[in-house]
Order: structure tokens, then sequence, then C-alpha cells
């Protein structure tokens, strides 16, 4: 009877155990975030993240998500591109390019809330390059993950060297 117990008992603690996939997904950004930018000429986004190999974006109590930086960057990429598309007051001019590639996203658990923080590089096309840490927080924990990736690309499209480059 004891060791059916112990066995009973490690059975329910191992089963709040185990690593779950995190698909990251857009987290859409309200109009007005991105004021309108001037862009001359069209503008390609790529992913520069060849990493696939699994990350812990997350792990508290037993609990861990994993997903890829390359995955992680495509969200970031895409969602680049939308706002882009929204704020963007075309002109003629160059091709533009902005190669991302995010190099960590990390949420941790404190008290019913989250908070996560994603760093990422931008080269753009002229040979500059932007390198941002940006924390974000919430109290649903996919929300803190995938609104941290969308208020980068917030913070990548308000930055003024990449506004600069987007209007020469």
């Amino acid at each position: 009877m004891r060791h059916l117990l112990i066995a009973l008992a490690a059975a329910l603690v191992l089963s709040a155990c185990g690593t779950v996939p995190y698909t990251p997904v857009e987290y859409p950004l309200r109009d007005g975030l991105i004021p309108p930018v001037n862009v001359k000429g069209q503008v390609e986004t790529a992913n520069a993240q060849s990493s696939t190999a699994p990350v812990i974006v997350y792990s508290y109590g037993g609990t861990k998500l994993s997903s890829d930086l390359r995955s992680i960057t495509d969200v970031m990429v895409k969602q680049t591109q939308t706002e882009l598309a929204k704020a963007a007051r075309p002109e003629t001019g160059a091709s533009k390019s902005i190669e991302l590639k995010v190099e960590s996203l990390k949420s941790t658990y404190k008290f019913f809330y989250w908070n996560s923080e994603l760093k990422f590089v931008a080269k753009l096309g002229n040979g500059e390059t932007v390198m941002k840490t940006v924390p974000h927080g919430s109290g649903v924990l996919l929300q803190d993950l995938n609104g941290c990736i969308a208020e980068s690309v917030m913070v990548l499209l308000n930055d003024p060297k990449v506004r600069a480059y987007l209007a020469e």
C-alpha cells in the first residue's frame, strides 16, 4: 500500500512536469501605435535567424514552453510587413531591406503576472544595425509572449534609424 501511494504521488508530481510547444502567433497592434512613415521604394523584410534548435521561452513550477528562434523571428518578420503596410506613405525610390534576427525571448512569472523580454537585431540595407531589448508584461502568459513580439515590431518601426533609412 505504501509503495502504491508513493507511485501515485510520483505520477501526480511528474504529470505537472514537461515541456509544451509554444507556437508564436501575431498579436495585433492597435492603430496609431506606429505613426505614418515615409517609405521610398519597396521594403523587403527577411528572417536572418537560422537556428531551429529548441529554446525554452518560459519555465515555472514544472511547466516549460519551448519554441525555436526561427519561428519567433518568422512572426516578427510577418508582423513587420503587416504594420509597415498600414503605416507606410509610399514614394518612389530604391528598394530597401531589413533582416531581422530574434536572439532571445523569455517570460518570467511573478505573482499572477508575466514579464517577457525579447532581444533582436535588425540589419538595414544601408549597413546599419539596430539592436534592441524589448520588455513586455501581461496577466496572460501567451499574450505576454506574443505581445512581446508585437511590441518589438512597434519598437523597430518607431526607431529613428529605421524611420530615416525607410525615408532615404
